[in-house]
């Protein structure tokens, strides 16, 4: 659960007490006051936090600000300064990568259990063992294994239920299996290995389950060897970020459907609720 402005309760007490008990105060200086409002003072003292412990400042208290104000490990978290570096990289505005990560990020890199978030896709399973095996060897697997291999999407059981069906297709060819798996924060296909420029798709999870700072690695390069087409033109997915053009980021990102799909109302959620923190004026 995401704790934010606006949330009121014993929540919201927890963390006003976490954060005076640490030290930290309202944007007018003042000691914050444990009354369940998270107002604009709890904003300021959270974004003061994560600054303070380098996660990323966007002013919520998710998961990742929760386990740091209990004092636990953050070094596989995503670094606030992962982002700064991505925008000069990319040399696009701080706030328009913010907003494009956290639309995508999906909230967390890792499950409880500190494995990479990962979805297995059936389907690509079985795109991959036509390749890889030949259409009998993948016709065959279907019909024994049908929610591993199939011609159609579904069969998701979510979180950490997505590695069971990850080993048992791993047991029937583990290259396919792997390269069927969106990875990480940014949901990453291990499909896209050899275009992002890793060695092997092993090596692409490898890194995966090293850091959300590696599973951002992987999104930038994604945005800088995306390509499509858009209003009858071949347009690279970074240079239309650069541009700001959010059609086109859309549809190259999400394909044309991204209305339908209440993708944009999401990219302007987070526009603004950023905007005010990182200081630009463009919304999408």
């Amino acid at each position: 659960m995401i704790i934010k402005f606006g949330s009121r309760g014993d929540a919201v007490i927890i963390i006003q007490k976490q954060l005076i008990n640490l030290g930290f105060k309202g944007k007018d200086g003042k000691a914050l006051k444990p009354d369940g409002d998270f107002g604009v003072s709890t904003e300021y003292a959270v974004l003061q936090f994560q600054k303070s412990v380098g996660i990323l400042a966007d002013g919520k208290v998710g998961d990742k600000t929760r386990a740091s104000l209990a004092g636990q490990s953050v070094s596989k978290f995503l670094k606030d300064s992962d982002y700064i570096a991505a925008a000069k990289r990319l040399k696009v505005s701080e706030l328009a990568i913010r907003v494009f990560g956290a639309t995508e990020g999906r909230g967390v890199g890792f499950l409880k259990n500190g494995k990479a978030k990962i979805l297995f896709e059936r389907h690509r399973m079985n795109f991959y063992l036509v390749q890889l095996k030949g259409k009998v060897f993948a016709n065959a697997q279907m019909k024994q294994y049908p929610n591993l291999v199939n011609t159609a999407t579904g069969g998701y059981k979510g979180n950490e239920a997505e590695y069971v069906r990850l080993s048992l297709a791993k047991n029937i060819c583990a290259e396919a299996a792997l390269m069927s798996c969106s990875w990480g924060q940014f949901q990453i296909m291990g499909e896209n290995w050899k275009e992002l420029g890793y060695p092997s798709v092993f090596d692409f999870v490898e890194q995966m389950q090293t850091s959300e700072s590696l599973q951002l690695e992987a999104f930038i390069r994604f945005i800088e060897w995306k390509t499509g087409t858009f209003n009858g033109k071949k347009v690279a997915l970074i240079d239309a970020l650069r541009a700001e053009n959010w059609e086109a980021v859309f549809t190259l990102y999400n394909g044309s459907n991204y209305k339908k799909l209440g993708y944009q109302a999401k990219f302007q959620k987070e526009w603004d609720h950023l905007e005010p923190i990182y200081g630009e004026k463009k919304a999408a």
